[in-house]
């Protein structure tokens, strides 16, 4: 996999799908774009567009080894609450 540079983030936004449906995106950028919400996460800095800011809320970004290799996921965030548990 190729190396970030120190100066690059990953910025999450989103963007239309081919259907024109929304969908997210992942995209390396030097830096935030106005109103974004910036984090770190393993030395890597997150830049987060502010309309998915709420929806990905307890989210965090992962990399899975999948058949086709490595690819960048978001899952829970570890501790956050799980809205999906049995009652």
């Amino acid at each position: 996999m190729q190396e970030l540079p120190d100066d690059h983030g990953v910025r999450v936004f989103a963007q239309p799908d081919e259907t024109g449906e929304p969908a997210l995106a992942l995209a390396f950028a030097p830096a935030p774009e106005e109103g974004d919400q910036v984090s770190e996460q393993h030395g890597t800095a997150i830049f987060v567009a502010p309309e998915i800011a709420e929806p990905l809320a307890g989210t965090v970004l992962d990399v899975m080894d999948t058949p086709e290799g490595a690819q960048l996921a978001l899952v829970p965030q570890e501790g956050a609450e799980d809205d999906a548990t049995d009652a």
